[in-house]
């Protein structure tokens, strides 16, 4: 008889997520499983929304609503968080053209490239890194085709990569920046010394055993439930209200036990790997964060003329004003 550990509703298993930075980073990609096991659904598209916090100050992220149609480019569902983000890039680049420095510093923070209000499109899988660890690795569009093309040449060859019995470690490379980011996927190899032929190479197979079937359960993810999708009008409210709406809308009834408890993991992405791999194939793997540099012109301030006769009077220049509001008391001024 198999007996199992009893859960009391209080366990929960913080999930590990990765994304790929420059240089190498090699994964097993796991399986379908669950709910899209029967479908053999392995991957999961999402349009999310970063930059929204509750009232307690944690970051919450959601799908984006939008609904475009693709013959006519009419948007049929709004998305008022990506017009947000649209808006305020539009007055970042017309605050760099006046040369408006506190103007570029403050929007640079909400929607630069590193900036709080971001609309992010990735493919999310299943997968295991080097060191045994399960978590969720999210793919550029890109990165999701080179793979798509390295499988689609071991099926050719009557290999199935993401099986159970017979899965293949895939080492992704990462080079360039923006449109000229490039991906190349490859597998992980490992060297065999042969009697009379000497070292040859073949790829590394490696096998779900049951103690890693066992931690799926807690350690990997529904890919179909990985985000909440508000509807556009609650959209809307998120946007307008801030932490009240988000405490309302994407944290009511949150259960710890299920994929909604993750939202608060986006936050502290994982993007490195090790150095060993379980069957000890030795693997170096070294990512290079890119620097962001916001170069702006110069704000020129004027000084106050002093009033005669008495005190000093300190009175705050635009520019100290936009730099000493909060967020929120900036949007509002835009009326964002």
């Amino acid at each position: 008889m198999k007996l199992g550990k009893a859960k009391y509703g209080t366990e929960y298993t913080k999930r590990k997520y990765w994304g790929l930075k420059d240089g190498e980073a090699t994964f097993r990609i796991l399986p379908p499983m669950g709910d899209l096991a029967d479908k053999g659904i392995w991957s999961q598209f999402y349009n999310v929304h970063y930059g929204y916090k509750n009232s307690k100050d944690q970051m919450r992220v959601f799908q984006s609503p939008l609904v475009k149609n693709r013959k006519t480019k009419m948007i049929e569902v709004p998305d008022a968080a990506l017009e947000r983000i649209e808006q305020l890039k539009a007055k970042l680049e017309e605050a760099k053209k006046n040369g408006d420095k506190a103007m570029v510093e403050k929007l640079d923070k909400l929607v630069g490239q590193k900036g709080q209000f971001n609309l992010d499109n990735n493919h999310y899988v299943n997968a295991m890194d080097t060191q045994g660890n399960i978590g969720i690795l999210k793919l550029r569009h890109r990165a999701k085709n080179a793979l798509d093309a390295t499988i689609k040449r071991l099926r050719e060859q009557g290999v199935d990569p993401l099986s159970a019995e017979d899965g293949r470690f895939f080492v992704f490379r990462r080079s360039g920046t923006g449109l000229d980011t490039t991906f190349q996927v490859d597998i992980l190899q490992e060297t065999l010394e042969v009697n009379g032929v000497g070292k040859v190479k073949r790829d590394l197979v490696h096998k779900l055993t049951d103690d890693i079937v066992t931690r799926l359960g807690n350690e990997a993810a529904k890919l179909d439930q990985l985000f909440k999708r508000p509807t556009s009008e609650q959209v809307a409210r998120i946007v307008k209200e801030g932490g009240r709406a988000v405490d309302e809308i994407l944290d009511a009834k949150v259960d710890t036990s299920t994929e909604q408890a993750i939202e608060d993991d986006f936050e502290n992405e994982e993007s490195t790997q090790s150095a060993s791999v379980p069957t000890q194939t030795a693997l170096t793997t070294t990512l290079t964060a890119l620097p962001v540099t916001v170069t702006a012109a110069p704000v020129q301030e004027v000084a106050p003329p002093a009033a005669p006769k008495a005190a000093p009077v300190v009175t705050t220049t635009t520019a100290e004003s936009v730099q000493q509001m909060s967020d929120e008391e900036f949007l509002k001024t835009l009326g964002l």
